[in-house]
């Protein structure tokens, strides 16, 4: 390591343990800045003393020695660039050599003090300068614990502990991470990455050359390879060392290879997501030339080439410096047969409702099953259900939700390319994948494409269950399990006569479906049969508000039998009717009865608006006495 001695200006070598105490520089260069050769020369540095780049270097110096130090660091005059192999090393050890200095002095150039300037404007300048815009000064921000910043005439601003508030309004990076509560290495892989998402640097390899040491990795410099090569290289080397799954949920939008992002700027909005709080230790995962090979949960659809891979990592929601909920990363991923490719339509990524935090007692699963089982069966007892006007047959919203409902079985599925997954299914991937054109054929029959539609997931597999009928059955669209109800809800008073005090739904406000789910013991002849936690026939009510935009979900028990003509099916559509027109509390997006739970707690915008501009996850479980036992047991 070269450091330059402050009292006679000269540079010196220390390795290892011999290396002293020193101060080191952040700036950002300009065109006059002096480098190794210039300085050694005594002559050459005495005739450019007064250029920017020169002065700068004797004003750190001066300010090093005031304050106690005999050496300082400065990246343009203490590394000889004419030599690769130094330069290669001095990168590699660059964040190191600014996590060991005593203080960082932070040059801000362009935030001038004049008489004419007050306090705000400088902030102002402060907010602006270019320092926080370049890729190398974020690991010179981060990797000292003691960071001074001084305007262009060397006046001391503060510290990076005293305006840790203001540059966390900057840059997104917690005040926590700043102040040195919370260690860097703690972060996610992601979260990292959306700290460099803005930065720029003058050579493009540098981008990623310049997060080695934010995520502790070293590797070789190839100037010239370009920078998605050194970008994916990097993410290689983060793979060989982390476990952090975060590393995949980035946005697939500005990326042509979909197993590793392009720029960190395709983590923009990740600065949220943490390691994963489950109790579950993260399964090793490799990448090869095949792609990559993970075990994780897998969510299914109605859709055979459909399936969303959860990932080891959550996205946090705050609300006024608290943490309010949680959110599992959850990748939509198209192929067969544990052959995928990561999916860009309906969405590159989703934000699954995991949990809400800050709960006074959070009771075990098996209360919140418990106590929904015994409301389910005070609720339509002895009812005839066959007319909408039992529409007390609909299953009330309990307090108590279950509010995880993924499976906790891994999968072992390989993620690779597109030009590797889409040969292996022809024709069938073409059907799958031009379902999402579905907006598009709905405005060629001269109707409107839909806002809001629903997209259905099954967290646990569907079991012995599967899909029988919809209605309108020209909703459900299978290939792509998107359910666009289009019918419009029947009024109150049009259901049992009386008209509702409340309801002032207009014709058309809101639409809603029906979906049935048939056991598999349900079969032509069958009249009768003990499904003990199973209900035979399970209808789900979905509804949507186009003036609220608000929506909601609701399970119907069908009994054993139910006849598929349309005017049956709307006859029990109109029970979910009876429920929620003119009464806004029972706009619930989660119900449960018996062993039977639909949550419609995630909405997310779609890509380019298809199907529908706007999706909500319907997450929909039939075995839910194993889930809460599995809660329990963790």
């Amino acid at each position: 390591m070269r450091l330059i001695n402050v009292t006679n200006l000269k540079i010196e070598e220390y390795f290892g343990t011999d290396i002293p105490e020193y101060a080191i520089v952040s700036h950002t260069w300009d065109a006059t800045e002096a480098n190794f050769q210039q300085w050694t020369n005594r002559v050459a540095r005495l005739r450019k003393s007064k250029l920017p780049g020169y002065a700068k270097v004797y004003k750190a110096c001066k300010l090093a020695r005031q304050e106690g130090f005999r050496y300082l660091w400065i990246d343009t005059v203490c590394i000889d660039k004419s030599s690769s192999s130094e330069l290669s090393e001095a990168i590699n050890s660059m964040y190191a050599w600014y996590e060991n200095a005593k203080v960082c002095y932070v040059y801000l150039s362009d935030v001038r003090i004049s008489s004419k300037e007050n306090n705000m404007d400088v902030l102002s300048l402060f907010r602006t300068s270019r320092w926080w815009s370049r890729g190398w000064t974020l690991q010179e921000l981060l990797a000292p614990d003691n960071v001074i910043f001084y305007t262009r005439e060397w006046v001391k601003m503060g510290t990076k502990y005293a305006l840790a508030v203001l540059i966390q309004e900057i840059t997104g990076i917690d005040e926590g991470y700043l102040r040195g509560i919370r260690r860097i290495s703690m972060c996610s892989i992601a979260q990292r990455m959306s700290w460099a998402s803005k930065r720029v640097t003058t050579r493009d390899e540098d981008l990623a050359y310049s997060l080695l040491g934010i995520f502790g990795i070293n590797m070789p410099l190839l100037y010239g390879e370009g920078s998605q090569n050194s970008f994916r290289r990097l993410q290689e080397e983060i793979i060989k060392v982390s476990i952090d799954q975060s590393i995949f949920a980035f946005d697939t939008g500005s990326s042509d290879n979909t197993l590793l992002a392009h720029h960190p700027r395709d983590f923009a909005a990740q600065c949220r997501v943490r390691p994963s709080f489950a109790r579950k230790l993260t399964l090793p995962f490799t990448l090869s030339n095949a792609g990559l090979s993970l075990k994780t949960p897998l969510i299914q659809t109605l859709s055979p080439y459909w399936v969303l891979a959860v990932l080891n990592c959550v996205e946090l929601h705050w609300a006024q410096e608290d943490v309010k909920a949680r959110s599992i990363i959850c990748l939509p991923l198209l192929g067969r047969d544990k052959k995928y490719m990561r999916a860009r339509a309906p969405v590159a990524l989703i934000s699954l409702g995991a949990d809400t935090v800050g709960q006074t007692k959070t009771p075990s699963a098996k209360t919140r099953y418990d106590k929904n089982i015994a409301d389910t069966q005070t609720v339509g007892k002895d009812s005839d259900t066959s007319t909408p006007e039992n529409a007390s047959s609909i299953v009330k919203t309990m307090a108590l939700e279950i509010q995880d409902l993924t499976t906790r079985n891994d999968t072992e599925i390989l993620v690779s390319y597109f030009s590797r997954i889409y040969p292996l299914y022809g024709n069938e991937m073409d059907e799958a994948m031009k379902g999402f054109a579905v907006s598009e054929m709905m405005l060629d029959s001269n109707t409107t494409a839909p806002e809001q539609g629903f997209m259905l997931t099954f967290p646990r597999g569907m079991g012995e269950y599967r899909c029988l009928l919809s209605h309108p059955s020209t909703d459900l669209y299978r290939n792509i399990s998107f359910f666009l109800p289009s019918a419009s809800a029947v009024p109150v008073s049009e259901v049992d006569g009386r008209p509702h005090p409340r309801h002032n739904t207009l014709p058309g406000q809101v639409t809603r479906g029906l979906l049935v789910f048939a056991h598999s013991a349900i079969g032509p002849r069958m009249r009768s049969i003990t499904f003990g936690d199973n209900m035979g026939l399970v209808g789900i009510y979905l509804a949507l508000d186009s003036v609220t935009g608000n929506w909601t979900c609701r399970i119907i028990d069908l009994g054993i039998k139910i006849s598929i003509t349309a005017s049956d099916l709307e006859g029990k559509a109109r029970i979910g009717d009876a429920m929620v027109l003119g009464k806004p509390e029972e706009w619930v997006h989660y119900d449960q009865a018996q062993n039977v739970v639909v949550a419609a707690r995630t909405r997310f915008e779609t890509v380019k608006g298809k199907p529908c501009k706007e999706a909500i996850m319907v997450e929909i479980v039939f075995d839910v006495k194993e889930l809460v036992e599995e809660r329990d047991l963790e």
